[in-house]
């Protein structure tokens, strides 16, 4: 099977789902007592989980599919901050940006994604208040992204854990967030890792080759 035919698949998947969803909704309009059925709770708990698992992968785009352009990290982060304090107005992030750094080879689009990912997973774990530090910095090499928050950490027994499929420690999460997080910062030939600090907060630290330096992923 090619990614065309996984392409088609998905997108039957994700119509199918989205009208159960609509036909969901138009049910609890005209039936509310269903809401006292526990199943019709349970339904509607895993139809929202698909809903959610399916929009995670829709966002994050196809994998096989990296358009590169020589990147400024510095603008990209910027430009994805003021979308977030949009989207997370309660929430603060305090910008701590190494100037100038060296250019990247990277898909823009994608990559805005997996830190929109990264700033909404801190955003959560504080509830939606707080602060976000976002760092900066690069050596002859690669640059260097850091996000550290103030959310509590990540629970021992998912800490090594965080970047596998389907493992998650938040109530309504999908588990997919960080693992195509970390699939499309290595497919840019870079690194993601993970500095716990249990009962403080979280680093995830992103790792990226300049441009003259990139010897895998997109160039």
């Amino acid at each position: 099977m090619n990614s065309l035919d996984y392409h088609r698949i998905f997108h039957e998947i994700k119509n199918t789902v989205t009208i159960i969803n609509s036909s969901m909704q138009l049910l609890d309009h005209k039936c509310p007592n269903l809401n006292q059925e526990l199943h019709w709770q349970n339904t509607k708990q895993e139809i929202l989980y698909l809903k959610t698992m399916i929009l995670e992968i829709s966002l994050n785009g196809n994998m096989d599919h990296i358009c590169c352009q020589p990147l400024d990290f510095n603008q990209l982060i910027e430009s994805v901050c003021l979308n977030f304090n949009d989207t997370f107005p309660s929430m603060k992030v305090k910008l701590d940006l190494s100037a100038p750094l060296p250019f990247i080879n990277g898909d823009e689009t994608k990559l805005k994604q997996t830190m929109f990912n990264l700033l909404k997973n801190s955003a959560e774990a504080m509830d939606e208040n707080g602060c976000i530090i976002v760092r900066s910095s690069y050596n002859d090499s690669f640059i260097q992204i850091d996000l550290i928050d103030e959310g509590g950490g990540i629970p021992p027994e998912f800490e090594d854990k965080v970047f596998d499929l389907f493992t998650t420690s938040k109530e309504n999460g999908t588990g997919l967030g960080l693992p195509i997080t970390r699939q499309i910062i290595e497919k840019h030939g870079g690194a993601i890792t993970l500095q716990n600090h249990y009962g403080k907060g979280c680093t995830f630290s992103i790792q990226l080759p300049t441009s003259t330096h990139q010897k895998k992923g997109c160039i």
